[in-house]
């Protein structure tokens, strides 16, 4: 499993500026929302009722960040199960982003507990319910996000000159890996089965004994795009080049991943004759085609080798399938979700302040760790920040 390390180096430049301090700026306000939070209590922060036991931040803080934070394992499966050793160039980047959304996600967890004072007891082994999802979430989330910070050693002995331990920590690395792809694949598809946990509560469109698997596919489709959507954003925001040629095979892999789980989806649906369930309202219905022609879009371009050539097609699939996978768990978890007559549910501005901030921190974590750490490729190209690189017009992958 030795392999040679590709040459990496920080990148360097001003730490402070502009939108460094004001994304800093909206940290610290997220920091103090969090104070009072802690201090009286969910439901003088959120909006959640009895109707509505879940929220913002549980789907956007906890299911969305978890899926994006999916980078790190789709290149480990590829890099490490598939033997594909070009793509380690991109795996650092993808471990950092990987690291902070589930640091972040971890965070949420905790959170929205509302007895945040006993969170300790869920480690306690009298405690332990072996037949509950959210347990073996909570344990997976956890230790897959210790299992990140461990990926993450390599770039710290190369920050601090201490290149002479990689062979020990090599040694382990086998094991690392192992515990970085099943844990994933345990709490992406446990994140599902909370929706068949909720029963009739959740419509049939989303309610499908399948629902664990659509978690854990578009967890990986949504690896796929993130590592795809960060090369974008290091060339646009940093003036890095772009590794082109290896996002195109990435999104040669990632089709086919598309393809299954339309397949899956929709033979779902018709199996089960719940398409009807289309019409139950409006918003529902928007809601369901929005979700699906996310998926839709990005597979006709990927099919299309002019297509899949081209840096801003593979950024605009990107972001779409980003999107879809949001979309489908906001679906599942809240349009999707029948409550009791009269209860309705907004997020409050604390939410909503709160979850910005939290994204606000991966931004500038992620920045951070870019420029002073050796995380991304050398050099050997740049581009002017803010222009992504034409591709050649008919390139086939």
């Amino acid at each position: 499993m030795k392999r040679k390390r590709p040459a990496t180096e920080p990148m360097g430049g001003d730490i402070l500026t502009r939108p460094f301090l004001f994304l800093s700026l909206l940290v610290l306000i997220a920091v103090a929302l969090l104070g009072f939070r802690f201090i009286y209590g969910l439901g003088e922060a959120t909006n959640l009722n009895n109707g509505y036991p879940w929220g913002l931040w549980v789907v956007l803080d906890i299911h969305i960040t978890a899926a994006i934070g999916c980078g790190g394992y789709v290149l480990a499966v590829v890099l490490y199960v598939m033997n594909k050793g070009e793509f380690h160039t991109l795996l650092r980047p993808a471990l950092v982003g990987s690291t902070f959304a589930y640091t972040l996600a971890n965070l949420a967890a905790f959170v929205d507990i509302g007895r945040w004072w006993n969170f300790y007891q869920i480690a306690l082994p009298w405690n332990i319910n072996l037949n509950s999802v959210m347990f073996e979430i909570a344990i997976c989330m956890f230790l897959y996000m210790i299992v990140l910070w461990i990926e993450l050693i390599p770039s710290a002995l190369d920050h601090f000159g201490l290149q002479k331990h990689h062979d020990k920590y090599n040694r382990f690395l086998f094991i690392i890996v192992a515990l970085g792809i099943v844990l994933p694949t345990m709490h992406q598809s446990g994140l599902g089965a909370i929706i068949v946990v909720a029963g009739e509560k959740i419509s049939p469109l989303w309610q499908t004994p399948w629902i664990s698997f659509l978690f854990l596919m578009t967890a990986i489709i949504l690896g796929f795009a993130i590592v795809i959507f960060e090369g974008a954003l290091t060339v646009l925001g940093l003036g890095r080049r772009l590794e082109l040629h290896l996002y195109r095979r990435l999104a040669k892999v990632g089709r086919w991943t598309i393809l299954a789980y339309l397949v899956v989806r929709f033979g779902d649906l018709i199996y089960r004759d719940a398409l009807g369930a289309i019409t139950e309202t409006p918003w529902r219905m928007w809601m369901f085609l929005v979700e699906n022609a996310l998926y839709i879009m990005p597979l006709a371009i990927l099919m299309h080798p002019r297509w899949r050539g081209n840096a801003r097609m593979l950024f605009f699939s990107a972001v779409c399938l980003l999107l879809g996978a949001a979309v489908l768990r906001f679906n599942a978890l809240i349009v999707g979700f029948n409550p009791p007559a009269g209860y309705t549910y907004f997020p409050s501005v604390i939410e909503i302040l709160v979850s910005v901030g939290l994204l606000a921190v991966e931004i500038v974590g992620f920045t951070y760790i870019v420029k002073r750490f050796p995380i991304l490729p050398p050099r050997k190209k740049t581009v002017a920040p803010g222009s992504l690189p034409p591709a050649p017009g008919a390139t086939a992958a």
